[in-house]
């Protein structure tokens, strides 16, 4: 009898299933919780899984420009770069936030539009939003083949149309 309570009691809700439509605002809550905090160790691993350009450089710009992940703007509205909402761009952030009305809008790009002139950062569920957010970044303005391009024709090669040499062999072999 003891072994029926027992695996009635412990096996009924194992959240083994995450993505089925079975779970409950409960469980989800509970699931949002499990994620990791903010620390040193999380961030690193945050960095090297999402494969951020130059991983290293972007974990120092996140230390500096947060205070070593303890700024006001870390902790209110999890940006630890300083990000403004962006309104042009793919994007995780959830919301932004008016420093000078202290005032945290939630909504997307179309509904915060009115805003886009007022000194804003951008807001994020999570702090791992924030740094996916910055992924997004790096992919919409740092080409970083073009980059690779640009050092090859000015540095690296004599020829002066060695960069368009390049991309004309790329072509081809697509």
């Amino acid at each position: 009898m003891w072994l029926l309570a027992f695996l009635v009691v412990f096996t009924s809700n194992d959240f083994s299933n995450i993505n089925s439509a079975s779970v409950n605002n409960h469980q989800k809550e509970m699931l949002v919780k499990l994620r990791p905090l903010l620390s040193v160790e999380s961030l690193r691993n945050e960095i090297e899984e999402l494969q951020l350009v130059c991983p290293g450089e972007a974990y120092a710009q996140m230390m500096l420009e947060s205070g070593n992940l303890s700024s006001f703007l870390t902790r209110r509205a999890n940006n630890m770069l300083g990000m403004r909402f962006p309104f042009r761009r793919t994007t995780t952030a959830s919301g932004l936030y008016l420093p000078e009305k202290d005032t945290i809008i939630y909504g997307n790009s179309l509904s915060l539009k009115k805003y886009a002139k007022q000194n804003n950062y951008a807001v994020y569920a999570t702090w791992q939003d924030a740094v996916k957010d910055y992924k997004f970044w790096q992919d919409e303005y740092f080409r970083l083949g073009e980059r690779y391009l640009q050092f090859l024709g000015n540095i690296y090669a004599e020829d002066s149309s060695y960069s368009a040499k390049i991309r004309t062999v790329m072509k081809r072999g697509s």
